[in-house]
Parts: C-alpha cells; structure tokens; sequence
C-alpha cells in the first residue's frame, strides 16, 4: 500500500509539473468594452440601464471586486445602484452585455475575471492521498478460521 500511495504522490507532482499549472487557469474573457457611464433607473419598467454615445444598455447586475483577500473568488455580483459609475462590455465568454464598476481597461477587467485552481486542485489531491493513507494504515481484523470439531 505504501508503494500505491509513493506512486500516486509522484503521478500528481509530474502532472502537475508536466502541465505547469497554465491549464487551471480560466479562459481569456476577451472584453469588447462598449464605454463608461453611469447607472440610470427607469420607473415605469422597472428597469436599470446605462447611456453610453445615446445608446442605452440594460443591467441586471453589476460585477465588483471583493475586498476580502479570504474570500473564495475575486467579484460579486451587486444588484446596480442608481449614480453608480461602470465601464459596460461584451465578452464571447459571457452572454449579453456585462458591467463592471468604475472606470476599466480591458487588462483590468481580465485580471478581475481570472481565475486559476491550482491550489484547489493540490489540496484535493492531497487529500485524497490522506485518506488512502488512512486506509493504509487503518488496523484491519484478522477472521478466525472455524475448525469443525466434528471431523
């Protein structure tokens, strides 16, 4: 047992270290930023928009950065309030049109949208060779054999 779990641990380090790690990184989210403006609320509809070259864009939320460095991820998504200054974009990694607080570059807004797991991903494979271990290690009993005492 203790030859499967060296194996494991030296399969995950050359996985790990044949990939470099680039292939827990999130895709490039490629923002087309339409412009900057700021948060408006039509009463009628009931709905949130932004101006941007007399064109209006409608929005459902708002992506802002977490402040927390604990947190799991780097955004939340606020529901917009009215005065709220946002930069609006377009990715073909996400559906229909995106806000993101303040004014932002298009090199901004890719470091706040990625992501990468490989810590995640090591912690889960050495847990998982911690309860291999554990199984190891775990005392089993030993069955009796039952002697007839009749032969």
């Amino acid at each position: 047992m203790k030859k499967l779990i060296l194996m494991l641990i030296a399969a995950l380090s050359v996985a790990l270290t044949g990939c470099s790690c680039s292939a827990f990184d999130s895709d490039p989210i490629e923002p087309n930023i339409i412009g900057t403006g700021n948060v408006q609320y039509e009463v009628k509809s009931g709905t949130w928009f932004v101006v941007v070259d007399s064109t209006q864009y409608f929005v459902a939320t708002v992506t802002v950065p977490k402040d927390t460095p604990h947190s799991s991820g780097k955004t939340q998504n606020i529901e917009p309030v009215e005065g709220m200054l946002v930069t609006i974009f377009t990715s073909p990694r996400e559906t229909g049109v995106q806000a993101v607080t303040g004014k932002q570059s298009a090199e901004q807004i890719e470091e706040l949208y990625h992501t990468n797991s490989t810590v995640e991903i090591i912690l889960l494979g050495l847990l998982l060779l911690g309860f291999l271990g554990l199984g190891a290690c775990w005392p089993r009993t030993k069955k009796v054999p039952v002697v007839n005492a009749d032969v």
